[in-house]
């Protein structure tokens, strides 16, 4: 074998000893191992994105990261037909819930099967990778758990395609007003069922405390009882009626309570109908709670667990005089000095699990054997897209997630000694000629997935690691890629 093909064959045979254990004990010789000081264009793309690929480094390198940012904010000006060719693999996804309650009602798997799977493609091939991040923000904002019941599933299909991914990274008031309407989010909440003799109130509690306002927003238990008279009627087509599709949204005029209401101190006449419930958004779109609500949950996902008021009440002004435009607060916050000078936060299982595929170019080609692996190891770590039990979403704090370092390094193991096609990450070592001895393909593979060089110590330890599970370059190079994948400069973004 030419040393410059020493990726070219899997390493599975000869990493069968590596274990968990021997990656503890690697990364305990050292403090290190962190992040450290990273370059403008390691440090874009581990927040605007799923994580680097050959093609991104080269990218991003070439054009610049304000180019780069800029160019994410505005992603339908991004070719992204290389994704869309994968996803006709998931054709269930383009389908309405009506169509497929038709079909899939006795097995919904299938569905589950396409949107799940739908969901991992977007988040390793898309180039619109700030798209796809929000809509993971957006997923978790607005929460919708995907096995409540039977017709969950097939109304979540159209909740993600036609509300979180169509409204992503535009006015929020709009986003706001379309999960509203949303049949997933109705029949979720149980405001599909609410009517003036038994008005619900989960959708108006949520609403104001997970949507909009916040839990200390300013809003007392009479808004509640208040905002959920004003949605009495908003409702779901069911099989039986003669309304529209199955699934589909509808106002029920005569389950609709016409009395006056008083919201946040806003009187809501009587004799009305559908726009009380759309006087109600406007009022909680254009709160100063909600401004700063979605400014600290958006700085929380994009630069620490704990943001600092400085970037919270920028970001919150920005929205506050674009009347809620997510692209310009975002501007905002990846302007800012706290975004490039950001402390590392921590990924959660799906992020990381997404950057090891990525980081390792693994082809579209073999997406059906990998896709059944992915889906078991985030299950094990608690982290599948759209299976998070309570209305809150997945938590977006470190400190959650930092009990399953064990399943994470295996799944860095599993990533590199399962025979997957690595043909795209030996052409990119070629290209930097980083594949002529193992320490080259070390330092060069630290700067690829961190953003750094490896301090002396830190290279010694990766070196003797690779060269004790095995005696060809094949293996060692794997085995020294799983160790930086597992290592807290990669765990951390």
């Amino acid at each position: 074998m030419k040393r410059r093909d020493f990726l070219k064959l899997s390493g599975a045979a000869g990493l069968a000893g590596l274990n968990a254990a021997l990656i503890g004990k690697a990364l305990s010789q050292d403090s290190g191992f962190m992040p450290g000081e990273r370059d403008p264009v390691a440090h874009v793309i581990n927040r605007l994105t799923f994580g680097v690929n050959p093609q991104l480094y080269d990218y991003v390198h070439q054009i610049g990261v304000e180019a780069y940012i800029d160019e994410q904010l505005n992603p339908d000006s991004i070719d992204d037909s290389e994704c869309d060719q994968i996803l006709t693999f998931f054709p269930l996804i383009s389908q309405s819930a009506g169509e497929l309650v038709s079909q899939y009602q006795d097995n919904s798997e299938p569905v589950a099967i396409n949107l799940i799977g739908s969901t991992f493609v977007r988040a390793i091939y898309s180039k619109r990778q700030l798209h796809e991040r929000l809509v993971q923000f957006w997923s978790d904002h607005f929460s919708i758990f995907l096995a409540k019941d039977a017709p969950m599933i097939f109304l979540k299909v159209d909740d993600d395609r036609d509300v979180i991914r169509a409204y992503t990274l535009g006015s929020f008031r709009d986003l706001l007003g379309a999960d509203a309407h949303s049949p997933a989010m109705l029949f979720y909440l149980d405001n599909f069922e609410s009517s003036v003799p038994y008005p619900n109130e989960n959708y108006a509690r949520e609403l104001m405390e997970l949507h909009t306002l916040g839990v200390n927003g300013g809003y007392t238990e009479d808004d509640v009882k208040e905002v959920a008279r004003a949605f009495t009627g908003w409702s779901i087509v069911g099989p039986r009626d003669l309304l529209g599709e199955t699934g589909a949204f509808t106002f029920r005029s005569n389950q609709h309570d016409t009395d006056e209401k008083v919201v946040l101190e806003h009187i809501l006449a009587a004799g009305r109908g559908e726009e009380d419930g759309e006087e109600v958004l406007d009022i909680l779109a254009s709160h100063p709670s909600t401004a700063r609500f979605i400014a600290t949950k958006l700085a929380r996902r994009f630069v620490s667990d704990f943001p600092s008021d400085t970037i919270v009440n920028a970001a919150a002004q920005t929205f506050t005089d674009t009347s809620g435009d997510i692209r310009a607060t975002l501007r905002t916050i990846f302007a800012s000095e706290e975004f490039w000078n950001a402390p590392p936060k921590f990924k959660r299982p799906f992020e990381y699990t997404m950057g090891i595929i990525r980081a390792l170019g693994y082809p579209a080609s073999i997406i059906g054997e990998f896709g059944e692996p992915l889906f078991q190891a985030l299950q094990g770590m608690g982290h599948v897209p759209f299976l998070w039990p309570a209305p809150n979403g997945y938590p977006d704090f470190g400190a959650y997630w930092m009990s399953n370092l064990l399943p994470r390094w295996n799944v860095a193991i599993a990533a590199v000694a399962n025979g997957g096609d690595f043909t795209a990450l030996r052409e990119f070592l070629n290209q930097y000629n980083a594949s002529d001895d193992l320490d080259g393909f070390i330092t060069f593979m630290s700067g690829y997935l961190f953003g750094r060089e490896l301090t002396e110590q830190e290279l010694t330890i990766v070196r003797d690691f690779s060269l004790a599970a095995g005696s060809s370059l094949t293996e060692q190079a794997l085995a020294g890629t799983a160790l930086l994948i597992a290592a807290p400069a990669f765990q951390l973004a």
